[in-house]
């Protein structure tokens, strides 16, 4: 079987999120209704180790390439890393790479990672020029709250939170795109990122 470096990235980021495979978590429960065929049974354990196997090949670059990260990773020039200090609007995906491969491997080694480089976003909590916070602050200090319980966490999300409201037109509906807030050219620019529900 052949798989894409795509795919198997993608599917072991729903693999992280879901925590390792064992024999345990493969057997369907009687609650989940009638029991599968013997082929049904197999196909599941072989999506199942596909998906370990991607998660287990995902978390061994993130450990490859964590002690040389410098930064927050917002792209790639000539097969190389670019970084942001300040997180650019891409400055939670890292630390919440880190937060996903400790959640499958228990590994403190990610979680210290991600500790330090989620902290390294806190200036931005107060940032208001910007609609990008929720791309900051849910993977890396929601996620942080969620797996740690500490209120520093969710504290700097609401914070973050705050900040993004201000930028809230009630008005239009809307969540202003770009522009400082005392922008008046900017002051209607509206993108499908920023769209509100009625």
């Amino acid at each position: 079987m052949s798989v894409s470096r795509r795919a198997l990235l993608v599917t072991a980021a729903g693999a992280a999120v879901a925590g390792p495979v064992t024999e345990a978590s493969a057997t369907p429960s009687a609650a989940a209704g009638p029991a599968p065929s013997a082929a049904g049974r197999a196909e599941s354990a072989a999506t199942l180790r596909t998906l370990s196997a991607a998660a287990d090949y995902a978390v061994a670059k993130v450990r490859a390439v964590a002690p040389r990260v410098t930064g927050f990773p917002v792209g790639t020039k000539f097969e190389k890393w670019t970084y942001s200090r300040g997180g650019d609007w891409v400055g939670g995906f890292w630390p919440g790479t880190l937060w996903m491969a400790y959640l499958y491997s228990g590994d403190d080694f990610f979680r210290a990672r991600a500790v330090e480089s989620a902290r390294n976003l806190a200036p931005r909590q107060s940032d208001t020029s910007t609609h990008d916070l929720g791309f900051l602050f849910s993977p890396s200090w929601v996620t942080a709250w969620r797996l740690t319980g500490d209120d520093e966490w969710r504290t700097g999300a609401i914070r973050a939170a705050d900040s993004l409201i201000r930028r809230y037109d009630p008005r239009g509906g809307f969540i202003r795109a770009w522009g400082a807030l005392t922008d008046t050219a900017n002051a209607g620019r509206v993108i499908i990122d920023t769209m509100t529900t009625p």
